[in-house]
């Protein structure tokens, strides 16, 4: 017990926190910036598991993994292009329509990944590339500090980035006032001009796109192949942590940390060789009681409103 609360606190556990958080992050702002416009999108674990197996098969054709990387870009602005068209042009139910691309990401990427490899399993037979580690100049000679956010892989710095840009899009910019209105009335938002089909196609692009950085990172950087369930319900965990946080970027992210912290206790835990059948249930009771709090506090809200 001892030796778990050290590895419990010290660098290298916060380090591993921050690598287990990107993919969930990327998750969660792409669940967030569909639902602000008012176009839920569930797609995000089919996208990010389709992003993972095309960066690696471009990476391995083209021998570059910065190729890898724009391949599960393309792809990702292609599921939300498909989820815009059927949602918006064709009228559908974006439940509906998110259900079917997750079914079908799930049987096809098995049949391109026997195609290719010969194996339902992984790409390990392709000589796919990763995307480099980046060591910050003068951070990583600082001592803890330099230990804790120093040395991670590119994808995690780019998330960093991508979730300031996102904050400034929304909060500081009149396009994110559009996608706020088109959330919350879109016959209100049409009223005053605003076009609300051409910002749900916008809003439906960029979740895809953010989704699809997740996906390239599982398998390009966490991982260096691709392997079946590799996304493991990152999407859903993305779409819960959205859901919790409402309109709020801030607890958005807040919210997802919680989760990735609970993912690196697992990483430790499977470590000191507890059972990982029990262990790995540990951020999904982590998003169950955090749902079950909410929905308490949303009640209680209710009552007193009445």
């Amino acid at each position: 017990m001892a030796n778990l609360f050290k590895d419990l606190l010290n660098a290298s556990f916060i380090f591993i926190v921050i690598r287990v958080a990107a993919p969930l992050v990327y998750a969660s702002l792409s669940s967030y910036v569909a639902s602000l416009a008012g176009i839920p999108n569930i797609a995000i674990e089919g996208v990010m598991n389709f992003a993972a197996l095309f960066g690696v098969y471009f990476s391995a054709v083209s021998g570059s993994a910065w190729i890898g990387l724009l391949g599960a870009i393309a792809v990702g602005i292609a599921c939300g292009l498909v989820l815009s068209f059927f949602t918006i042009k064709m009228k559908a139910s974006p439940i509906m329509v998110g259900i079917a691309l997750n079914l079908f990401s799930a049987d096809f990427a098995i049949y391109l990944l026997l195609l290719w490899t010969g194996s339902k399993g992984t790409t390990a037979s392709l000589p796919s590339k990763v995307l480099p580690t980046i060591d910050i100049p003068f951070i990583k000679d600082i001592p803890v500090l330099g230990e804790i956010l120093s040395g991670h892989y590119f994808l995690t710095y780019v998330c960093l980035l991508l979730t300031i840009l996102l904050f400034i899009l929304v909060y500081k910019t009149p396009f994110g006032l559009r996608m706020k209105a088109c959330g919350l009335d879109a016959h209100a938002a049409e009223s005053v001009g605003i076009k609300v089909n051409r910002v749900r196609m916008i809003a439906a692009v960029l979740s895809c796109f953010l989704a699809a950085l997740g996906g390239a990172y599982l398998s390009m950087g966490y991982m260096s192949f691709y392997s079946s369930n590799m996304v493991a319900s990152r999407g859903w965990i993305g779409i819960a942590a959205a859901a919790v946080g409402g309109n709020n970027l801030g607890v958005v992210v807040f919210v997802t940390m919680i989760f990735s912290v609970a993912q690196a206790i697992v990483n430790v835990l499977l470590l000191e060789g507890l059972p990982s059948e029990l262990v790995n249930i540990i951020p999904y009771v982590s998003v169950l009681v955090i749902l079950i709090i909410i929905g308490i506090r949303t009640k209680k809200q209710q009552k007193a409103k009445a």
